[in-house]
């Protein structure tokens, strides 16, 4: 491994790459209600497609200044002006266990999660015994829920088709 963290840096296998979350999500959002079903389901069938997430991918290149780039995401995402709304921040650079690395931001308004990304973005940060820049952040609205109900998933390519894991991961 590099020592970075970067998409690159994480295969676990030759052939597999990650992604970022705020991609993952997006691709997810997209196909739900626009793939065949493949098994019957007693679920009514969409008569719409899901609408864009609300998905405030921010990446910080080396030679950019933090504030332009947060100021420009008010433009580019104008519902974290939203009043009253809670957001969740994040770097997207494949971390595991960001939550125990304190690199998650709960439940905080548009200018608590621009101020903690602020302190982060662009500056170096250890997990464990890797050390990495922090360049790509993901900011998304808080969704209040019991932690028992939050789930990993993987995805993975096979030949002509994709399997979605079960909650705790293949069989």
């Amino acid at each position: 491994m590099s020592g970075k963290f970067s998409p690159s840096s994480r295969f676990s296998r030759a052939r597999a790459v990650a992604i970022f979350e705020a991609d993952g999500k997006a691709i997810l959002n997209y196909h739900l209600t626009r793939s065949p079903v493949v098994k019957d389901t007693p679920l009514p069938k969409p008569t719409k497609h899901n609408p864009p997430p609300r998905l405030a991918s921010l990446h910080f290149p080396e030679d950019a200044n933090v504030n332009d780039i947060l100021d420009q995401a008010e433009v580019t995402y104008p519902w974290l002006l939203q009043s009253g709304a809670k957001f969740v921040a994040k770097p997207d650079q494949l971390i595991k266990r960001r939550g125990k690395s304190g690199l998650l931001a709960l439940n905080k308004t548009w200018p608590e999660a621009k101020a903690w990304v602020a302190e982060r973005a662009g500056k170096e940060q250890q997990v464990e015994h890797v050390t990495g820049v922090l360049r790509q952040f993901l900011v998304e609205p808080f969704v209040p829920h019991p932690q028992d109900t939050e789930y990993y998933i993987n995805i993975m390519s096979v030949r002509e088709v994709s399997r979605v894991s079960a909650p705790f991961g293949f069989p």
